[in-house]
């Protein structure tokens, strides 16, 4: 559809008087206009994610409304359960609490039974919630890390996973038949119920029964936490204060709820500027342990000192195989009833330390839908953790998706467990690259802004794809992984295909037993270059000097790239 007729529908009913007064003046700017009709919001990685205001292209009510409606459909149309249920969560953001309003009118109307929270409530909450309740799926109103000027919804199924193909596909097919004038809004408000903090309590309770440690065995630790204002402050002190860690000391000008983040240079916990403050009090303190969630808390940063009592901000990679470590030594488990799961970019340490525990590791796609996915497959077996380098890691079975509340409380246990015997953190760290070798994780990303930045980074990732390079940074490359074309090039000639589906990912492997990946990211304007180096340990080991020298590597592949 040209932008032309789409403004002209943006003009008319069912659009209320101020969005077709915002749309007048914004015909006053050429550019602008494009930029927020040259396309649709599409329904990407489990959902809708995008800059707030009026257009096609931008996330208000009629945008997330004609998502819901399309769900709804999809829902009534593949499923003949009748008195059908959702739950509706939704994080601090602008108007986040308005949005879910929408979306619960949209469900009643199409006469589904909708349970909503009373208050901003963490994205693991919900997917415990769609469990408990025996819901049919459930909408969580979040942007996640992204600034504050964005919103959307991640879309959850009935066994609390976020969506994954061929749902998606069904669920968007029937987004784009959807007409504005065809969305219901006549709300049913007898068909609307309001989940209180009891669920809270319960949700607390059950992550609390499946800790590996004790209560009597949990150390007094000095604790500094910030929320980064988001509704990591319903889950993290609570949590913790009734497992028994009792010295929580928040970050005050960071734990109130804000739109805004006013106090924050970073929301997501992936930045290191994300730390300064929680820093700040650590020092003052002399605090043990710095946790940092975002906004919907379900990625979880956190800090620990070294040797010189300087403090160590662990990556994503680090802090998955730290955790599974831990659990590995402190579960009774016979290893043949036990998987974990990662992800394709995520660190080969983790699948190393698997295999050579005789654990079976499932590796998928990116985002942790698809940790979530193989474990409702693999129902019959126990699923003892899973990872992503993006700061997202699960323990347990109560929930679907990745959860900050879950891992800060296992990470206090490790830490506790650790002191008990006199050890630290980074020195376990140590041990676990000295028993399976060390990796050297980085995360480069390139950012292209609208809609000229999308067609740049189509156009570099299928240059990468047409002109395969034989060496990178001097290092000859021993693989090609193509999950766009599914296939496997080796440097011999040969090809195999692949057994994931297919997505927009390809994988450098180089003959040092290093890797790189690099994809488009599903929810950002960017590219995203996964470096994962390898360095086999040595009794001359040294963790800053050898990262260091690494890093220096990374930055010649980075160029190469470039």
């Amino acid at each position: 559809m040209k932008i032309a007729d789409k403004v002209s529908i943006w003009k008319n009913k069912p659009f209320d008087k101020e969005t077709i007064n915002k749309i007048i003046e914004l015909e006053k700017n050429e550019d602008e206009l494009i930029e927020r009709f040259h396309s649709d919001l599409e329904f990407g990685t489990g959902g809708i994610r995008g800059l707030m205001g009026v257009g096609s292209n931008r996330i208000n009510k009629y945008t997330i409304s004609k998502f819901t409606q399309g769900i709804a459909d999809c829902l009534n149309k593949n499923s003949g359960k009748k008195n059908k249920k959702v739950i509706i969560a939704y994080d601090n953001r602008r108007n986040s609490k308005f949005f879910s309003g929408e979306v619960a009118k949209v469900f009643s109307a199409n006469n589904f039974n909708v349970l909503i929270f009373n208050d901003i409530r963490p994205t693991p909450l919900l997917s415990f919630s769609i469990r408990h309740f025996n819901a049919d799926g459930g909408i969580m109103i979040t942007a996640s890390h992204n600034p504050p000027m964005y919103n959307g919804y991640k879309v959850y199924n009935s066994f609390g996973g976020q969506i994954v193909p061929p749902d998606d596909k069904k669920i968007s097919e029937s987004i784009k038949n959807i007409k504005f004038n065809e969305i219901k809004w006549d709300n049913k408000k007898r068909r609307v119920k309001i989940i209180d903090d009891k669920l809270d309590k319960i949700y607390f309770q059950k992550i609390i029964s499946n800790s590996v440690l004790d209560k009597n065995n949990r150390r007094n630790l000095k604790i500094v936490y910030s929320s980064l204002h988001g509704t990591g402050i319903k889950s993290i002190p609570p949590l913790l204060n009734e497992a028994g860690y009792k010295d929580i000391n928040l970050v005050e000008n960071q734990c109130f709820i804000d739109e805004n983040f006013s106090n924050t240079n970073s929301s997501n916990p992936e930045d290191k500027s994300a730390f300064e403050e929680t820093i700040i009090l650590a020092d003052k303190i002399n605090g043990e342990i710095i946790i940092t969630t975002d906004p919907d808390a379900d990625r979880l940063g956190v800090g620990v000192r070294d040797f010189n009592k300087n403090w160590v901000l662990l990556n994503g990679n680090q802090l998955m195989v730290l955790l599974f470590s831990f659990l590995i030594e402190r579960k009774k488990f016979k290893n043949e009833d036990f998987f974990v799961s990662t992800t394709l970019v995520s660190s080969p340490l983790f699948e190393k330390i698997a295999e050579k525990n005789k654990i079976e590791c499932k590796v998928c796609h990116t985002g942790f839908k698809w940790i979530a996915d193989i474990i409702e497959k693999e129902k019959k077996k126990k699923f003892l953790c899973g990872g992503e380098e993006s700061f997202g890691f699960l323990y347990g079975n109560e929930v679907r998706d990745k959860d900050a509340a879950v891992t800060s409380l296992l990470f206090c246990d490790m830490f506790s467990f650790l002191k008990s015997k006199g050890e630290t953190v980074v020195n376990y760290l140590i041990k676990i690259y000295k028993d399976y070798g060390f990796y050297y994780d980085k995360l480069h990303t390139i950012t292209k802004k609208g809609s000229k930045g999308a067609a740049e980074i189509k156009k570099q990732i299928e240059f990468l794809r047409l002109n395969p390079p034989k060496k990178i940074a001097g290092i000859n490359i021993s693989k090609i992984d193509d999950y766009k074309t599914g296939l496997s090039y080796f440097i011999n000639g040969k090809t195999e295909k692949l057994d994931l589906p297919n997505t927009n990912l390809i994988i450098y492997y180089l003959e040092d037993n290093s890797r790189i990946s690099v994809r488009p990211s599903g929810t950002e304007p960017k590219i995203k270059f996964y470096v994962n180096l390898y360095f086999k340990f040595n009794e001359t080991f040294d963790l800053n000097k050898d990262s260091i020298k690494l890093e220096k590597k990374v930055k010649q592949i980075i160029k190469h790239f470039n």
